[in-house]
């Protein structure tokens, strides 16, 4: 199989990725909105779709540089197999907690991914870098990724736990009428939220497919081309369009019922959280922080409230998520490339 025919390869995986992503936390980005009223389905998704495209577009490359720091991997054809078995594992397990309608993590999956598939083609860990952390925002390699995603979520519910209590105190003398501006208020909350989200995710699949231009010999760099950035955003909107309803009715509605004034702190919390971590290079989970801010909303207004049961399967998928994909990809390798022995040249 030609070098040529792997790298196109990698590119439509990473699109394919990209979309699941789009579906998987892009139906956590329209969950607040949807459930407490703020807009309707077809609202949500367009509103969404439109600024997950602009995050694309706009949202910098400082993830990028993190993904890459995962591999020590040399820039050469044999990374291609790597990176295809990575794609398929994490596109494998979005389309499964689709179907178990659990809000999972699309970067979790592709770090579980890319560390299975490299573990199996080196028969070690020698490629993976693991990194140090000497602290959160200076951390290295696989270290600084799982830093990220399991440090978010604490730092969502703390968010949405002091935020409504905050709002509340503000808005003690406040009216039913207040529902309405609170409504408003969240087409300026869920704009920045989805643009925040496109900002950050999609820059993990650019990270392959520069990764796969690397390896090929037709990049030399580690900048994002135009047309990465266009090809991963419309990915992205699309999988929000194929709106996961499973998912939607499980953030917004099973863990705690979201009113207006919950809904917009839970997405005022999660925005400040994922564009922190797109600025200084994070590779965060939204729909584990939206679904954080969820229950930091929910224990601020009573603890009882909230469906501890439903949360527990949304918390026991962030900690399968890593060495579910690894294995998947691990074992898609073996199959498909260590047995036939593909042939780069």
């Amino acid at each position: 199989m030609s070098i040529t025919v792997l790298v196109l390869i990698v590119v439509i995986l990473a699109l394919v990725y990209t979309f699941t992503n789009g579906f998987q936390d892009g139906s956590s980005v329209t969950a607040a909105p949807i459930a407490c009223g703020a807009m309707s389905e077809l609202q949500a998704m367009l509103v969404v779709a439109s600024f997950e495209f602009l995050g694309a577009m706009l949202g910098g490359s400082s993830v990028v540089a993190s993904v890459h720091d995962i591999t020590s991997w040399p820039k050469r054809p044999d990374l291609l197999p790597v990176l295809i078995t990575a794609l398929s594992a994490a596109v494998l397990w979005n389309y499964l907690t689709r179907i178990l309608r659990v809000p999972s993590s699309s970067t979790h999956a592709l770090v579980g991914g890319l560390i299975g598939a490299m573990v199996a083609a080196a028969h070690g860990f020698k490629y993976v870098n693991i990194g140090h952390a000497n602290d959160v925002i200076h951390s290295t390699g696989v270290v600084r990724v799982l830093l990220s995603l399991f440090i978010s979520p604490l730092i969502g519910i703390a968010a949405g736990f002091l935020l409504l209590r905050i709002f509340a105190i503000l808005l003690v003398s406040a009216t039913p009428a207040m529902n309405k501006v609170l409504r408003g208020l969240q087409w300026i909350t869920v704009p920045i939220l989805a643009f925040a989200h496109g900002a950050n995710d999609t820059q993990k699949a650019m990270a392959i497919i520069v990764f796969a231009l690397q390896a090929c010999g037709i990049s030399h760099s580690g900048l994002v081309p135009l047309w990465a950035r266009i090809i991963t955003g419309i990915a992205m909107a699309f999988g929000v369009i194929m709106l996961a309803p499973g998912i939607v009715k499980r953030v917004g509605y099973d863990i705690f019922k979201l009113r207006p004034l919950h809904g917009f702190v839970v997405e005022l919390g999660s925005e400040a959280v994922i564009l922190t971590a797109s600025v200084i290079g994070g590779p965060v989970a939204t729909s584990q922080v939206i679904s954080s801010a969820v229950v930091g909303v929910g224990t601020s207004q009573r603890m009882k409230a909230v469906r501890w049961l439903v949360f527990k399967d949304v918390f026991a998928a962030w900690f399968l998520t890593i060495p579910c994909a690894g294995l998947f990809a691990y074992v898609l390798y073996v199959a498909f490339f260590h047995l036939i022995k593909i042939s780069l040249h």
